[in-house]
């Protein structure tokens, strides 16, 4: 703390010009309950808060006053000690987010792909949006299954915006020149993005069952394509095969396991 804030006069220290320095705190809700039902790292912040000084760690006997200091923090809802130090969070303003809607995702992140795609033939700029109805259709299913909540075997089971925003972000690096008149790559792509964000991280059989039936129904939304097309093997798609063989990097998909070895 005291590495960010430069002195002022005396034992006074705070940011330069005139400015206010704002300390971000990730996962507040981590540290672990003590036996006497304490939070050590938050009681430290808490006293921060209420008496605006700090110690000197090499002499004890010496405080420092902190000015024009504030601080901002989010807690993990899904893991940590689901329970955090009333003293502390008196001092903060708390603002709920949760799942936003279908409708707020497709807005979201049609226009993002739509306008990645608008280089693409009529074709492929027509497929776009119905990728991103697929991709929510899937992630509202993990995310309302309790199939798929986080337990002490499955913790990791933890799906979020984050893994709609990586789909969306890898269905981007196509480009125009590699999937000319040809949507069933793409949507060939989607499906592979969502085995590499979702299904590698399943442990058992009946969780990738299941995936592979929100696969299905978010395939509804791409009727036209058939399922034995879009999930044949092998369904791989990689960017450094293209630049093994001497050409600019592009993402394709992998026609043979033996290009991987």
């Amino acid at each position: 703390m005291q590495a960010n804030v430069d002195k002022r006069s005396g034992k006074i220290l705070g940011p330069t010009g005139g400015r206010h320095l704002i300390f971000f705190m990730d996962d507040l809700n981590m540290p672990t309950v003590d036996g006497f039902g304490t939070q050590s790292p938050l009681c430290l912040i808490r006293q921060i808060i209420d008496h605006e000084i700090i110690f000197d760690r090499d002499h004890l006997e010496d405080q420092f006053i902190l000015k024009d200091i504030m601080f901002a923090a989010c807690m993990n809802p899904k893991s940590g000690s689901f329970f955090v130090d009333l003293r502390t969070t008196r001092h903060f303003t708390q603002i709920m987010l949760g799942t936003p809607e279908k409708e707020i995702l497709l807005t979201i992140y049609q226009q993002m792909l739509m306008q990645h795609f608008a280089n693409f033939d009529k074709n492929c700029l027509e497929v776009a949006p119905k990728l991103v109805n697929a991709t929510v259709t899937v992630f509202n299913g993990l995310v309302l299954s309790p199939q798929f909540a986080p337990t002490a075997l499955k913790f990791h089971y933890q799906f979020n915006m984050r893994d709609v925003a990586r789909i969306v972000q890898n269905l981007m690096l196509a480009q125009p020149s590699s999937y000319k008149n040809n949507p069933t790559g793409l949507v060939r792509m989607w499906a592979h993005e969502c085995n590499r964000v979702w299904l590698d991280r399943l442990l058992f059989p009946e969780d990738v069952n299941s995936f592979m039936n929100f696969m299905r129904n978010g395939l509804k939304d791409l009727v036209e394509y058939k399922e034995e097309t879009v999930f044949a093997e092998p369904l791989i798609y990689t960017s450094f095969i293209a630049t093994c063989h001497g050409h600019e990097a592009s993402y394709k998909p992998v026609e043979e396991m033996d290009q991987l070895r």
